[in-house]
């Protein structure tokens, strides 16, 4: 690796498998596309990482509903996602799944560190969980998004508005409560660690106003990363998602080579994330860091929503939502005969 030229470690979120890719994920991975391109050609030593997110419930019961094992359901899926990429000739140099050895190794090392941390303990959850969007609720936020948006008593996502699940099991918290006072005072030395500023504003709100100890295990079942130090826990999606970006450059690996390529990318220069996951990767992402007494990432730019339309431009057959690869193939179809004729 030449390490003579500056490093700029950019990243995509890594994407569910419970669908095929959207007009979502591919916005989020143009947007870092055109920055590692443009730090290519300014003389930097580009990484650009982009990946699927493979564990927890929700790609489980998709894989469930196509008669699959969750296994067979990712790895059918992988393929969907590199093409796409392909065909929008994305310049990433680094795939990452999170079934891969090399994710199980580093999630495994990151319980160890959170153990010796002392920033981790066993308890009981209960309460409710967004199984879509991963999420864990408490009732007061429950009680205020119902009310929010007139859906008093029936128990609402506060973010997506589907139906939430009630869970009680056995778990393992991560003391994020411990973390507010450290968060704000990031905020206030690095404003710019959240982009843009308005995206800031509402973390710092969200952080303000408190913060919970976060459930880190689930025994309810048993898609996810085994806790090394207990069988009976799977990693929770989110505590294994966020730590790809610092699998991808070494982290955990007792080589000099790892260490090196760690030393030389870590911290990330930006994390590129839609404005839906800002507090995972602006409150949770950093305090895990903090926790193990690893650099934070420099920035994280958070994108809003793409308009739906009606129906998608110069592409009149082409469905509005959906799979982006139909949609593509629709529009290079149109475009060829129009090139042809």
């Amino acid at each position: 690796m030449d390490q003579s030229k500056p490093s700029f470690f950019i990243t995509t979120p890594i994407y569910y498998v419970n669908a095929d890719p959207h007009l979502g994920t591919a916005y989020s991975t143009i947007i870092a596309d055109v920055q590692a391109r443009y730090r290519r050609s300014a003389g930097y030593n580009v990484k650009f990482l982009t990946g699927m997110d493979e564990h927890g419930e929700k790609v489980a019961e998709a894989a469930a509903k196509h008669n699959m094992t969750p296994q067979e359901w990712t790895d059918s899926q992988a393929p969907h996602f590199k093409e796409l990429w392909s065909k929008l000739e994305i310049s990433n140099d680094d795939f990452i799944r999170t079934t891969e050895p090399r994710q199980h190794h580093a999630v495994q090392y990151l319980w160890e560190r959170m153990k010796e941390s002392g920033y981790l303990y066993k308890g009981s959850y209960d309460g409710w969980y967004c199984v879509p969007d991963e999420t864990y609720f408490t009732d007061t936020q429950v009680q205020k998004g119902d009310e929010e948006y007139g859906s008093v008593g029936q128990h609402l996502c506060p973010d997506c508005h589907r139906p939430l699940e009630r869970v009680q099991e056995e778990s393992y918290f991560f003391k994020l409560s411990a973390f507010q006072d450290k968060l704000l005072k990031l905020y206030d030395e690095h404003p710019d660690f959240v982009e843009p500023a308005f995206r800031m504003n509402e973390v710092r709100s969200f952080v303000e106003g408190g913060l919970n100890d976060l459930s880190v295990s689930r025994t309810s079942f048993d898609w996810g990363i085994q806790v090394p130090f207990d069988e009976g826990h799977v990693t929770y999606v989110w505590f294994d998602a966020l730590l790809n970006y610092m699998t991808a450059v070494g982290y955990g690996v007792d080589t000099d080579e790892a260490r090196a390529e760690l030393a030389y990318r870590w911290p990330a220069q930006f994390h590129i994330v839609g404005k839906d996951i800002i507090r995972f990767h602006c409150v949770i992402w950093p305090a895990m860091l903090m926790a193990i007494g690893e650099a934070l990432p420099e920035h994280v730019f958070a994108h809003g929503f793409l308009p739906r339309p009606a129906r998608p431009r110069r592409c009149p057959r082409a469905a509005a939502t959906p799979s982006l690869r139909r949609t593509l193939s629709t529009c290079w179809a149109s475009r060829a005969i129009a090139t042809t004729s």
